[in-house]
């Protein structure tokens, strides 16, 4: 690549917040691992190899779904704990919303995905996240943008605890109110908190503590063999700082 090329990459990838160096046109480690992470957040090869593709979704928005790599999931479900939708949304940490006028492709096929109009990355996601997510796997979400829609459709089997991988509902504001959050359950921390990991956390996909006195319901997908005991005791700790989330829009 000449050196106009690299710095009109390094501008792109700084405009998304991937890249924070200077933009000086040479293709360096800090270069490097931004390309990496962007292309690892709209679910691409993690790689610093940068092909057509990459530059379609890094400069135009289009992103090839095809490359997401569900078969390798499908490997890797044989050999895990974490039922295969937690291993995809894992797969996910680090993805955030892109700043400015462009809109993170990823989060846009998620839309898709589960039947919605939405064609930005403002509106709030988390169950944009989750339901594409499920979609992913094969498994049909409430395909709604509302976080309390699982707790609403009374969606899968309604489970009396947390287990891993359980798809966990928050309200926020009131609990009779309109708003809430979703996300999927990995654990608990040492301070008493349900981690989850979740999309719209921050503007990204993380993995944050959530205070039991917030959670509305458990759901499991049905005809889905439920991984480990259900029971917040039975739950594996998961490094915590123990700061709620907050941030959740």
């Amino acid at each position: 690549m000449t050196k106009q090329e690299v710095k009109r990459l390094q501008k792109a990838l700084k405009a998304k917040g991937f890249y924070y160096g200077k933009i000086d046109g040479i293709w360096g480690p800090q270069s490097r691992q931004a390309i990496i992470k962007f292309k690892k957040s709209i679910g691409y090869r993690a790689r610093s190899y940068i092909g057509p593709l990459t530059k379609a979704a890094l400069f135009d928005g289009r992103v090839d779904a095809v490359t997401a790599g569900r078969k390798t999931y499908q490997k890797q479900e044989a050999d895990k704990d974490e039922p295969i939708w937690l291993q995809v949304g894992r797969s996910y940490l680090g993805l955030k919303e892109y700043r400015g006028n462009r809109h993170n492709p990823k989060i846009l096929e998620w839309w898709q995905k589960i039947r919605m109009p939405f064609t930005d990355d403002e509106t709030p996601w988390c169950a944009g996240f989750v339901g594409g997510v499920l979609e992913e796997c094969g498994i049909r979400s409430t395909r709604s943008a509302g976080a309390k829609s699982y707790y609403w459709q009374d969606w899968g089997q309604r489970l009396a605890g947390p287990c891993v991988g359980a798809v966990v509902v928050f309200y926020r504001g009131k609990k009779s109110g309109p708003y809430g959050h979703v996300g999927f359950v990995v654990g608990r921390d040492t301070f008493g908190n349900l981690m989850v990991l979740g999309g719209n956390q921050g503007n990204a996909v993380t993995i944050k503590p959530f205070s039991l006195d917030r959670v509305m319901s458990y759901h499991y997908p049905n005809n889905r063999r439920i991984s480990g005991n259900v029971g917040f005791e039975n739950l594996p700790i998961v490094d915590s700082d123990g700061v709620v989330s907050k941030d959740e829009a």
